[in-house]
């Protein structure tokens, strides 16, 4: 459906290398990565706002390259949601409609359908600056998709969103996409958004797309340190001798033939919290994450963060200073 082939761009001092990758029919096509690495470039590239400075852009077949952006049937959704001010929400939802000379009935028809969809039907009348967040975005939506386009792209669409109207419209989303059928890329730096919205990530680091598959082969398998880093992996550096991997004093079996200095890359939840077993740690830090805690572990003199649920670091009274013992389940080496 869309198709990116070598793209790159020099933007002031920014540069995007190399870039390729495909989003396919109604596919929901998340791009993952840190702010900075080059997203919002990239759907501007894709949306026509700008223009690559090599590579090939190809929709449906087509190469757009070189098309301007209102030749592109592309939505952008950018993530400050750009609603018109002076025109009422059934205003704001219909004007790319009316831009193309869509009859009066046509139009009213398409607005009434899209705002029953997203929920909106009540705040047609509105105008855009009376609206709350969550609102501002359902209407923004609607707009972008009103004029029926091939591809839909969203910047960060939740970040301005407190976190309970983020995690009610994130559900929401996924109800949209399967009721309208739409193709979208959306851009996040949020673990949450992708689990949830995508059938497929992309993760982008320093201007290049590193790595795109579904999202338990990405959590599951990254190709590159950058990326078990990015992903919030323990990263480590060791060495193996004899079937042994040593890690700052620690020494843990290795099953690997290789001998030399390794990086080790441990999900933080294979990172166990027991009574006994294992190895010795102190507790240098408790983040709660909703249902979920981070704890941060001194393991003779490494930092090494585990992941678990809430309750369970409650339930045995774990705080900071607080002693430990620490198991690894599984870890990946890297050469």
């Amino acid at each position: 459906m869309l198709r990116l082939e070598n793209v790159s761009k020099d933007w002031r001092e920014f540069k995007l290398r190399n870039i390729s990758f495909e989003v396919k029919r109604g596919e929901y096509f998340i791009l993952l990565g840190h702010s900075g690495a080059g997203k919002t470039l990239l759907l501007e590239l894709i949306a026509g706002i700008h223009r690559p400075d090599r590579g090939r852009i190809y929709l449906e077949g087509e190469d757009i390259t070189e098309r301007p952006p209102e030749k592109r049937s592309i939505a952008y959704m950018p993530q400050n949601y750009a609603l018109f001010p002076h025109l009422s929400v059934y205003d704001n939802i219909a004007y790319g409609l009316k831009l193309r000379k869509f009859k009066r009935d046509e139009i009213r028809e398409i607005v009434n359908e899209l705002s029953e969809v997203l929920g909106i039907s009540h705040l047609l009348h509105r105008n855009p600056k009376t609206l709350s967040g969550g609102e501002q975005q359902r209407v923004a939506l609607a707009r972008a998709l009103a004029i029926k386009p091939k591809l839909l792209l969203l910047d960060e669409p939740f970040s301005n969103l407190d976190m309970a109207t983020r995690f009610r419209l994130i559900e929401e989303m996924k109800k949209w996409h399967k009721e309208l059928g739409f193709t979208a890329i959306h851009v996040t730096h949020s673990f949450d958004e992708d689990m949830a919205l995508g059938d497929r990530i992309g993760v982008m680091v320093n201007g290049k797309v590193e790595q795109v598959g579904k999202c338990e082969e990405e959590f599951s398998e990254p190709k590159s340190v950058e990326i078990a880093e990015f992903l919030g992996y323990n990263v480590l550096r060791g060495s193996i001798k004899d079937g042994t991997l040593h890690l700052n004093g620690l020494k843990l079996k290795a099953d690997s033939k290789f001998e030399g200095d390794v990086t080790v890359v441990i999900k933080p939840e294979d990172v166990l919290l027991s009574k006994d077993g294992g190895f010795k740690a102190v507790v240098e830090g408790v983040e709660f994450l909703k249902f979920l805690a981070v704890v941060t572990l001194n393991v003779n003199g490494l930092k090494i963060k585990a992941q678990t649920t809430a309750e369970d670091v409650l339930r045995k009274g774990i705080g900071v200073g607080s002693k430990v013992n620490v198991s690894i389940r599984n870890l990946r080496l890297m050469v």
